[in-house]
């Protein structure tokens, strides 16, 4: 059975490899194949917070079903200064082989609630222009493009994002 909990440090590494084998579907002719191919886990896991506590800290969830890590959703504050009071979801990837399963539904649904305790006043998210599949994902849920875009760039190729809003979460 499929269950959501906080994600901790002994999971960082499992994560990590989830989320190069989702990068590397997800992104697959949106940045660079040079850069996807090179990813490593390390990219990401140099990155995590697991296990840390404080509402302003970023908190991980993660989708298990036994020991086996499914998908994950990461929430915090939102980092763009436009929007006080604002949380963000900054990262939901579900392994490529479990992708339309319900898996990112119950991880949107605990990323939520996460920020509903939080108590923001809604959230954003940034998500690749050209990516159709994960733009109805979050549209489905009722999150909506505001406007807002920003470049990127991943392995030296410029990409744009768009800023999606919910209000409330």
């Amino acid at each position: 059975m499929i269950e959501v909990r906080a994600a901790v440090p002994a999971d960082a590494d499992e994560v990590a490899r989830l989320q190069v084998r989702s990068w590397r579907s997800a992104y697959r002719g949106l940045i660079g194949q040079d850069f996807l191919n090179g990813l490593e886990p390390s990219f990401f896991a140099d990155r995590y917070t697991f296990g840390r506590v404080g509402l302003r800290m970023p908190a991980t969830w993660v989708a298990v079903d036994g020991a086996a890590i499914l998908g994950l959703a990461t929430t915090g504050l939102c980092r763009d200064g436009d929007l006080p009071n604002f949380g963000e979801l900054m990262a939901i990837y579900v392994d490529p082989a479990q992708v339309r399963h319900g898996i990112g539904r119950l991880l949107m649904a605990a990323a939520r609630e996460r920020l509903r305790v939080v108590g923001v006043a809604g959230a954003v998210l940034w998500v690749l222009d050209g990516n159709i599949p994960a733009r109805r994902f979050y549209e489905r849920d009722g999150w909506n493009f505001d406007g807002a875009c920003r470049a990127t760039t991943f392995g030296g190729l410029a990409v744009r994002q768009l800023r999606y809003r919910c209000a409330p979460v």
